[in-house]
Parts: structure tokens; C-alpha cells; sequence
């Protein structure tokens, strides 16, 4: 196969679906590891590259008049509202307080 005969907007349609299925990979492994472990950083460092990727590749895919753009927006939505939803302190341990204070003496 010559170059020249090598389809652009399909490369760049399975690099969309690349990032999209790395994208989804990295955000569970980031969420279902303990928070501040090895993985957990390795997985939300994956997820971000995968954003950058869909993004640079839904681009691509943009100038070529594919659908797979719309593709690509739609997964960078998803995997940005699940690195951000649930508790904001996940990492945070806070001892219990007892609810009434001790009598002094």
C-alpha cells in the first residue's frame, strides 16, 4: 500500500476511537482505586492525555467533515463530568468529635 493512497480521515477516526476507549479505561482506574495511591495518579494522568487526544483528534476529524468530531466532543464531556463528580474530599480523613464536651473538673 503507497502512501499516497492512505485515507487521513480514517486514521484519524480510529485515533478518536483510540483515546475514547483509553479515555474510558484510565477514568475507572482512577476512580476505583484508593485515592493517592500510584494507580490512582497514573489513571488521572492517562485520562488527561486522553482528553488532549480526543480533543486534538475530534479537531482533525473536524476538517475532514467526519462525524466522529461529534464523537469526540460528546466522550470529552462524559469523562470531564466523571473525573469531577462525587465527593470533594475523598482523600481527607476526619477523626469523629465526640458531640458532647467533657465536664471539667
Amino acid at each position: 500500500m503507497s502512501i499516497s493512497h492512505l485515507n487521513f480521515c480514517g486514521v484519524f477516526e480510529m485515533l478518536v476511537m483510540f483515546f475514547q476507549t483509553c479515555g474510558v479505561m484510565c477514568l475507572c482506574l482512577h476512580r476505583l482505586t484508593p485515592h493517592g495511591s500510584s494507580w490512582s495518579g497514573l489513571g488521572r494522568f492517562g485520562l488527561i492525555l486522553a482528553l488532549f487526544g480526543l480533543g486534538i483528534s475530534g479537531a482533525l476529524c473536524g476538517r475532514h467533515d467526519s462525524e466522529f468530531a461529534l464523537f469526540a466532543g460528546g466522550t470529552m464531556t462524559l469523562l470531564l463530568i466523571g473525573m469531577t463528580i462525587g465527593n470533594s474530599n475523598t482523600g481527607a480523613v476526619y477523626p469523629m468529635r465526640p458531640l458532647v464536651e467533657p465536664e471539667a473538673a
